[in-house]
């Protein structure tokens, strides 16, 4: 059984998937298997069918729900997540896989540089105002610093390595968001389970694109509107409400007098009015508080199948100190 599922998720061109994929396959480590999740047809001219497997997600899937059905077919107790446009450095996966020898540990960041291994850094991991806004930790620096590190709520969904049995403990990705958005929602997920993230400076990926990116305005604008309602604070609700119509008065202005304010405002709008949802969520977050394991809605589930033995309410119970 393989150690580590490489899972690249296809974004944007066929030439950045299969330069992300060259690189992965230049690099990858000898115990690992090879996924490629698509959501819209690829037909692998150079025969990597041996080597790769290619996970097609259904008709209609998003991005994120063919994330969550190439995780549902790895077998490895260890995946690591790579947006198409990022590039594998030699060794990479070494030292991010040593971290886990800590089993409070749940991810685990390389570090994203931008455009070259040792250039600027793309992201040292994800952070999370209070308003609702989702950061790049380290964005633009030279080096990753211990003020850096304080800021670190998960790890970034273009390159993020898993702890597999945490992934199934919060349930997976959120399917009802965007991947910009469901990397962080699944951090305060497994924040609230009391689980934990690391950076890791000698594990190097590179961005040779906009790897962040890729929604409409619309959908974006939604994406960050459900990720904001769905992960609530007990303090200061007030002040993030204030600087959330702040952020929001932000974006509406920089949008003035073009066609894309009135769909970011529709977006903002309709996010707005699915308060079923947002209730649930703050079930599952008490759930996973109290060491429970999250059970969604078989509409709203992709099961994520461990290769190791299955997760017990008392396995979820014992969390805190660390999932197997």
């Amino acid at each position: 059984m393989p150690r580590l599922a490489i899972i690249i998720r296809a974004a944007g061109s066929v030439e950045s998937l299969e330069a992300t994929l060259v690189s992965v396959l230049e690099n990858r480590p000898a115990d690992c298997e090879v996924l490629v999740a698509l959501n819209a047809p690829y037909h692998d001219p150079y025969q990597l069918g041996d080597e790769v497997r290619f996970v097609q997600a259904t008709p209609r899937s998003g991005p994120v729900e063919a994330i969550n059905q190439a995780l549902a077919t790895a077998r490895s107790p260890f995946v690591h997540l790579l947006a198409s446009g990022c590039v594998a450095t030699e060794g990479w996966t070494a030292p991010a896989l040593q971290r886990f020898g800590d089993r409070q540990l749940a991810a685990v960041a390389p570090l994203v540089m931008d455009g070259e291994p040792h250039g600027p850094i793309y992201a040292a991991g994800l952070g999370y105002r209070l308003s609702g806004r989702r950061t790049l930790v380290a964005r633009g620096q030279s080096e990753f610093t211990a003020a850096h590190q304080a800021s670190i709520v998960g790890a970034c969904g273009f390159a993020a390595f898993y702890r597999k049995a945490a992934l199934e403990l919060v349930g997976g990705f959120c399917p009802q968001l965007g991947p910009a958005q469901a990397d962080v929602d699944l951090a305060l997920s497994l924040r609230s389970a009391g689980l934990s993230v690391a950076v890791e400076p000698q594990s190097r990926v590179v961005a040779t694109g906009d790897v962040d990116g890729g929604e409409s305005p619309f959908a974006r604008a939604l994406h960050e509107e459900r990720l904001f309602w769905r992960n609530p604070t007990v303090d200061g609700r007030g002040r993030n409400l204030v600087g959330h119509a702040g952020l929001v008065a932000l974006e509406l202005a920089a949008a003035m007098f073009r066609p894309r304010m009135v769909t970011q405002l529709a977006g903002r709008v309709l996010a707005c009015c699915q308060l079923g949802s947002y209730a649930r969520r703050k079930a599952e977050l008490t759930q996973l508080s109290q060491g429970n394991p999250v059970v969604r809605p078989a509409s709203d589930r992709v099961r994520i199948d461990r290769s190791h033995r299955p997760a017990t309410t008392s396995d979820a119970a014992r969390s805190r100190s660390g999932v197997r």
